[in-house]
């Protein structure tokens, strides 16, 4: 509850090795200068002279889906997705001045798959174990606001690996990418990097040393590497770097296999509680002309 409102529901009835049911609902709301390269065309960008937008968006995700156990500890969803996507401005103008400019007020229809794997034996500082996440989203129907729609497809996984050095000092390990196929002009579910969190929408991804929604592209690489030091019980200090490439199709041109184009760094406390971590982080990107404070409290969710 707050300014921001959101919630999460999740049911489902569990069969174990057979195919399992859920129900999932998710709503999301905020207001943001974010990147104008998410919302517009190159030439549009141009055009306007504009770098950032403010923006309120309200996402609202429906899924019913299947799932079942895949070899044992892989656990495999295949299902049905509903999205509600509304983006809107006072930033740009329009004829009526006491109306906001509207980016997309369209409901999208998906089928989707997705296989995980999750050993990490703590899910905000793990010392051991193996994480990987696969996503498929086939967006085959959207309704007329979006009258230039033509199905896409997009693909995406995360994959992960901690381990522990000594009883106090721990390395994670991460990578990940992600990419469109089919039609491109559906820009507002592309890729944005930037900011950081444990559980963002659509394919919002964090990247430390950038604000929220900072770097947008239909397709990106990133690669991440953390240095936990528990120094007390409950306490860590944490030392973290990561590294990404994020444009249109980066695969066909080969600029995914290049060096990054985009780095961050950010050094951290965190002070593990019965209410979830409570935790501060400075970071800095040498690509930027200042640093980026985060702050957590509590749970994810």
């Amino acid at each position: 509850m707050g300014d921001n409102i959101r919630y999460k529901f999740d049911y489902l009835i569990d069969k174990g090795f057979y195919w399992s049911i859920g129900l999932r609902s998710s709503f999301s709301h905020f207001n943001k200068n974010i990147t104008a390269s998410l919302l517009l065309n190159d030439t549009e960008i141009d055009a306007m002279g504009l770098n950032k937008i403010g923006v309120e968006l309200q996402d609202q995700t429906n899924q019913f889906y299947l799932q079942t156990l895949f070899r044992k500890d892989f656990a495999l969803s295949i299902g049905a997705e509903h999205k509600r996507l509304e983006i809107t401005s006072e930033t740009l103008a329009t004829n009526n001045v006491d109306e906001e400019f509207v980016f997309e007020n369209t409901d999208y229809f998906s089928f989707y798959s997705n296989l995980k794997l999750d050993t990490y034996d703590d899910k905000y500082f793990p010392k051991n174990g193996v994480y990987f996440n696969g996503d498929l989203h086939w967006y085959l129907y959207a309704s007329h606001f979006n009258k230039t729609f033509d199905a896409f497809s997009i693909a995406k996984a995360d994959i992960g690996y901690a381990f522990s050095i000594t009883d106090k000092l721990a390395v994670n390990l991460k990578s990940g990418g992600g990419f469109k196929l089919g039609d491109k002009t559906t820009q507002t579910l592309d890729f944005a990097l930037g900011g950081y969190g444990n559980n963002l929408i659509n394919n919002f991804v964090p990247f430390l040393g950038y604000d929220f929604i900072s770097l947008t592209g239909n397709s990106y690489v990133k690669a991440y590497a953390g240095l936990d030091y528990n120094w007390l019980k409950k306490h860590h200090i944490t030392l973290e770097a990561n590294w990404a490439n994020i444009d249109d199709d980066i695969f066909d041109t080969g600029e995914w296999f290049t060096l990054p184009d985009y780095r961050g760094y950010a050094l951290g406390y965190a002070v593990d509680t019965f209410v979830g971590p409570i935790q501060v982080k400075y970071s800095y990107s040498p690509e930027q002309t200042k640093g980026f404070w985060y702050f957590t409290l509590g749970f994810w969710f």
